[in-house]
């Protein structure tokens, strides 16, 4: 383990969209832990909520997208991780018990130790306290600590960081579209939100043989619509030049929608009222949540299977890293921005989409 900085410089959330850049001394570390060498962080579609949190995530180790290089390991961490110094890895941010049934299945996101509803204090990077050893815990840093039960995802050594950082958000794309709601061969697709969980969406769905992807946004999403063809999006709609249920009509003609991902949150359940009126009998929906009842009548009447989710599992992981590394689709126009440790407020804030304009995916690079 020499020849490692005495240092390591991270951004901890020390206030309400606050940020301060600390330095902290190199960790001792145990036989069964190691530390990765950053070389870029994404900045995830929750992060701007976790910024503006007051008391209950503060302070904080923020930064999840996690890329880098294996730096140093103990004995028996180079037994349990099957990876070597100087490998490249994307480490997914939870920090599971790797024993119970969930995290025999791949789908850490609900070990009880790791899951965001399980409890007060969820294991997993991005949210943890940084006061307490072995402090260097987050992603806008140089370096951060891995202890036994980390989560890996090797890469190849010619995949360029800031397009790896893409694993996680097109993960929970491929996740949402694919394995919570079955989009695949012959399937029409909405979804409706273009951000990066969006965008992978229609990645995942033209990954798994959708025959129709339609992605609805706002006129603020203008550069992500534009670039969802080339990702593989068939049709893209701006809701505010022309409502929803008239550019489905219009691109639809007589078909119906199979499949449904809306990754907005849909306030008042606006969205729903439109597209129920197009879902096939038997079609799936994905909503990321509603501030209204559940329409049980019409679920009834057209036999329709709603889906809620979060995160994803080892496989979509693994999926986003083949799309990525197919090359098939153009994900460097997905990396618009890219900032240093002492610009992380304005990488936050810019994935928030303020103060930057046309952010879609957002890298903090700790060596700029």
């Amino acid at each position: 383990m020499s020849g490692h900085p005495q240092q390591v410089r991270i951004a901890i959330k020390t206030g309400m969209q606050e940020t301060t850049v600390r330095t902290l001394p190199w960790p001792v570390l145990g036989r069964d832990e190691g530390m990765l060498r950053i070389e870029a962080c994404g900045v995830g579609g929750a992060e701007p909520e976790v910024y503006r949190a007051g008391d209950k995530w503060l302070p904080v180790a923020m930064g999840h997208q996690i890329v880098g290089t294996v730096a140093a390991m103990g004995e028996e961490a180079a037994k349990l991780w099957n990876v070597g110094l100087g490998e490249r890895v994307v480490i997914q941010e939870y920090l599971p018990c790797k024993v119970c049934n969930w995290c025999l299945q791949g789908e850490f996101r609900f070990c009880p130790q790791a899951d965001f509803f399980g409890g007060a204090n969820p294991r997993r990077y991005g949210l943890i306290d940084p006061t307490a050893a072995p402090h260097l815990v987050g992603g806008f840093a140089e370096y951060i600590h891995l202890p036994w039960n980390t989560v890996f995802h090797k890469i190849p050594q010619d995949l360029p960081a800031e397009l790896a950082t893409l694993a996680i958000p097109i993960g929970n794309g491929v996740q949402w579209v694919t394995r919570d709601v079955n989009a695949g061969p012959g399937k029409t697709v909405l979804i409706i939100g273009p951000g990066q969980q969006g965008l992978g969406a229609v990645l995942g769905a033209r990954d798994a043989g959708a025959e129709t992807i339609i992605l609805a946004g706002m006129t603020r999403d203008a550069a992500r619509l534009a670039l969802a063809p080339e990702l593989g999006a068939d049709h893209v709609l701006d809701v505010e030049k022309e409502p929803l249920i008239d550019g489905l009509r219009r691109v639809l003609g007589s078909r119906g929608l199979d499949v449904v991902v809306d990754t907005t949150g849909d306030p008042g359940g606006k969205n729903m009222d439109q597209y129920l009126e197009l879902a096939n009998y038997g079609a799936w929906l994905w909503v990321n949540c509603m501030d209204r009842g559940v329409p049980v009548r019409e679920i009834k009447r057209k036999f329709l299977t709603v889906r809620s989710g979060r995160g994803r599992s080892w496989w979509a992981v693994e999926t986003a890293l083949r799309i990525i590394t197919s090359r098939k689709f153009p994900l460097e126009k997905m990396v618009t921005h890219r900032f240093g440790l002492d610009q992380v407020d304005t990488a936050i804030k810019a994935t928030a989409g303020k103060e930057v304009e046309g952010a879609i995916h957002v890298v903090v690079d700790p060596w700029m």
